[in-house]
């Protein structure tokens, strides 16, 4: 299964190979939500969470099937830290802060609410921020106030509280200046304590963005959130917004209503003259302010808050309002492979600075040399270019050209300078040979990138048989899985033969796969399985069966049989092939000394601290190690003298030429000799002929494997060759000069 498709209304959601497996593997999400934080999160009289945060995000769990467990803390600061000490995965609603940046990463701003400054309504009212510099300025601990004051006005000096009413209560009681905190959170507790007399001075320019603190090592959660929130209809979040307000407003005027009503009789009677003034002004502003919060949350909706690029969703929509009007153009998409070696290296901060950076520099090239082309920032570290009424492959040509030429060079940002450089793949619209949706077209110019960056080169253009690849990738995955699950897969053994004695002494296993089109090779299942992540299902799997194997003829194997089994390098440096071995030797009751597992050489360079340590734990449980296709790897001699190895196999590239070639003699006898001097045996594969037989056992190699012996061959073969008796080849006799 590559992947599944839900969908809620019009909006389809789509979740990949690997993210499907996340999920699969973390059901249920610990989420902390604020106690009282209207309008965007709160809890009920039943102590269920609400509020607008809740909602976005129950929305988002039901489009992605997450289970999700709500705690409730008393304010922000305590919240961010239960997430700190890991005691939730994700903040409901969070905040930019300098708490939370270097450990969290962030969704999508889902809304924007202002920052606005309240002070007594007797004192005169502030116009701006540097009016308080040397006063004390309250807000809560945690919030986007709190990191503002702190960032952007160090003159002021911070009064922090634990929550919004005892910050509130401190303007009240004049031990702070004013307060700056979200104006509708304010407005809500405005509104429940009338008696508070209080007034709203200005709003800064940047808002409290609300979006949703995910664990830094959850990333397919953020990409998953990120497209949920993107496939929210336009007006979504302005329509929850509004009515969680609306909520808030009517919350806090049922405790109030006998006040209020009394209040409002008073009022009528005293200033009935003005009220109709007043109230005219107050919803012009606010009608104002509406139209300014529309207007921000229509950009933020089609701009990346780095780079302030259009986004996704603005250039698919541009892109399908060209197709719908038959404009020939083209999609050209490029990369920016070192943002995640800078962010991993520097931070977030200077990451975003540095990806804006290199937006720029090829934005400014552009509008210098083609100003129709239009560009937008894709995801994570891909960029899309679109050019309308351009589609000859000469001219797109010239602009790839141009790209690349303005990515590679020198990039130098604060402490760090980086040599950057972008691959780029390009696909053209013809409106009289084809009919393309947006999605295809997209398509088809990531795959051109994904080549460009596989082979290497500069500028690919998309052709379909790049597309048929993908999916006959694709197609023996999903054959692959099922395969796995029904059992469809079979081993084969190829007996290992002493050389001294010409008995067999063990037998190596080999996984074949037959469908009904015929067999299909390793050298083509192998590959797919190791990039989808399946290498480790099918380990399992030949182990498991392995050991089924010997627990089934253990009573009829040779005295000092041992079986051969295979681990992929993926499952030995990431432990699991430990696990794996131990576990599955002890279900089926095998001992581990008739085991001996096959580890190649670039298993233990991946992770080689890691690897080490894993190896050394199956060595003391008993299992033998054996490294194989030995000699043509990375051949460090500085990891060999630290792994408990017990066999050498010496690759079959050595054996072709055996016979002719003195430099392979020479390099065998070379390898023999190191193994000898660390005690270890030494097997050689690929044995085909008589003589080569006689000159592995002339140069020291102990046992041997290939053609010349036998062949891999089912199980039922092998047992009714091999097991009756130690040897089946009467004839087969080493003549040793």
């Amino acid at each position: 299964m590559v992947g599944c498709c839900w969908s809620l209304g019009a909006n389809a959601y789509i979740v990949n190979a690997s993210e499907y497996q996340w999920l699969e593997d973390n059901p249920e999400i610990r989420v902390a939500v604020v106690a009282d934080r209207l309008p965007l999160e709160t809890l009920d009289q039943a102590g269920s969470p609400q509020g607008y945060a809740v909602e976005a995000l129950n929305q988002l769990a039901f489009q992605t099937r997450l289970k999700l467990k709500y705690t409730a803390y008393p304010n922000i600061s305590e919240a961010i830290l239960a997430l700190q000490h890991g005691q939730v995965d994700m903040l409901s609603s969070a905040s930019s802060h300098r708490r939370l940046s270097p450990f969290v990463n962030y969704t999508l701003t889902t809304w924007v609410q202002p920052l606005a400054l309240f002070h007594p309504l007797e004192n005169a009212r502030i116009a701006n921020m540097n009016q308080l510099a040397g006063k004390n300025v309250a807000a809560v601990a945690g919030s986007s106030a709190h990191e503002a004051l702190l960032s952007k006005y160090p003159d002021v000096k911070v009064i922090v509280y634990a929550n919004l009413l005892d910050a509130l209560l401190s303007v009240v009681e004049q031990q702070s200046v004013a307060l700056l905190a979200g104006s509708d959170e304010v407005a809500a507790n405005l509104r429940a304590h009338p008696q508070w007399r209080l007034q709203q001075a200005f709003q800064l320019e940047h808002g409290m963005l609300h979006r949703f603190a995910i664990r830094e090592d959850w990333q397919p959660l953020v990409d998953l959130m990120n497209r949920g929130i993107l496939s929210f209809e336009a007006d979504y979040s302005e329509q929850t917004y509004r009515r969680w307000q609306a909520y808030a407003a009517n919350s806090a005027q049922a405790g109030q209503f006998s006040y209020w009503w009394l209040l409002g009789v008073l009022l009528l009677l005293s200033i009935a003259g003005s009220a109709f003034v007043l109230v005219r002004q107050h919803l012009k502003k606010a009608n104002n302010k509406t139209l300014q919060l529309r207007e921000q949350l229509d950009y933020w909706k089609n701009h990346d808050e780095v780079t302030s690029l259009p986004n996704r969703r603005h250039i698919t929509r541009l892109l399908t309002n060209w197709l719908d009007d038959a404009t020939p153009l083209s999609v050209l998409m490029f990369d920016f492979p070192r943002q995640n070696e800078v962010f991993e290296n520097f931070g977030q901060r200077l990451g975003e600075v540095t990806k804006e950076a290199y937006a720029k520099r090829v934005q400014k090239s552009l509008r210098k040399h083609y100003p129709e082309a239009q560009l937008a920032y894709w995801y994570h570290h891909y960029f899309v270019v679109v050019v309308p009424n351009i589609n000859k492959d000469k001219e797109v040509i010239e602009i790839a050209k141009q790209i690349v030429q303005s990515c590679r060079g020198w990039l130098r940002l604060e402490q760090l300078q980086l040599l950057t450089r972008c691959h780029v793949g390009y696909c053209s619209y013809h409106p009289r040979r084809e009919a393309l949706h947006s999605d295809t077209l997209l398509a088809n110019t990531f795959t051109a990138l994904n080549h460009a960056v596989k082979t290497g080169v500069s500028v690919c253009r998309y052709r379909p048989d790049l597309s048929q690849a993908g999916l006959v990738k694709l197609t023996l995955e999903s054959k692959l899985r099922r395969a796995i699950g029904n059992n469809e897969l079979d081993l084969f053994f190829q007996p290992q033969y002493c050389l001294k004695t010409n008995k067999v002494i063990g037998a190596e296993v080999l996984l074949r796969w037959f469908t009904d089109d015929g067999a299909i090779s390793p050298d083509e299942f192998v590959p797919v399985a190791e990039e989808t992540g399946l290498v480790l299902q099918l380990d399992k799997w030949v182990f498991q069966n392995a050991m089924r194997f010997m627990a089934r003829f253990s009573s009829q194997l040779p005295e000092g049989f041992k079986l051969s089994v295979n681990f992929s390098a993926a499952t030995v440096s990431l432990g699991h092939a430990e696990k794996i071995a131990i576990n599955y030797a002890k279900q089926w009751q095998v001992n581990p000394q008739r085991i001996c597992i096959e580890i190649t050489e670039s298993a233990m360079m991946e992770q080689p601290t890691e690897a080490k340590a894993s190896i050394q734990r199956m060595r003391d449980a008993g299992f033998g190690i054996a490294i194989d296709d030995f000699g043509t790897g990375y051949s460090s001699m500085a990891y060999l003298k630290h792994l408990p190895v017990t066999v050498l196999k010496i690759d079959r590239a050595f054996v072709s030429g055996l016979e002719e070639n003195l430099s392979d003699q020479h390099i065998v006898k070379a390898m023999v000799m190191i193994a000898r001097s660390m005690k270890y045996q030494v097997l050689i594969e690929g044995i085909e002929t008589q003589v080569q037989a006689n000159l592995a056992s002339v140069l020291g190699c102990e046992q041997a494997q290939g053609y010349f012996f036998a062949r891999p061959q089912p199980e039922a073969d092998f047992v009714k060759n091999y097991l009756p008796k130690t040897s089946t080849k009467e004839n087969l006799r080493l003549v040793v000069n």
